[in-house]
């Protein structure tokens, strides 16, 4: 980078215009940077939801399987043989959602859209 000597003594870099312009542009990375993230964390949530609905089947049928030996918990003589997955989808879509309405630089109080609602 280069920088020249203004008339009022000042060096480029640090005139209100370009610090402005450094800002602005600062502002715009940090959305971008901000929207790929919640974008990461809804796709995410939207994995684990399907990886617990595969672990619950897969449960199923080896439960099924070992119908004899009156399931999984007795085959392997686990007292605590409970399968427990918490859903935390709704959070994890709230987060996102907030980071998207924080990174937003629009009109206020208008928000862009989420993934969900948009065509």
């Amino acid at each position: 980078m280069t920088t020249i000597q203004m008339g009022d003594g000042s060096w480029g870099y640090r005139t209100p215009i370009y610090m402005l312009n450094r800002i602005i542009r600062l502002q715009a990375v940090l959305e971008i940077v901000s929207n790929k993230t919640a974008l990461a964390l809804d796709h995410i949530s939207d994995q684990l939801t399907q990886t617990r609905s595969v672990i619950y089947q897969i449960r199923l049928a080896v439960d099924y399987l070992l119908v004899d030996e009156r399931g999984i918990c007795a085959k392997f003589h686990h007292s605590e043989c409970c399968l427990e997955i918490n859903d935390r989808n709704e959070v994890i879509k709230n987060i996102s959602q907030g980071i998207r309405k924080i990174a937003y630089v629009g009109i206020k109080g208008h928000y862009p859209p989420t993934p969900l609602s948009s065509p």
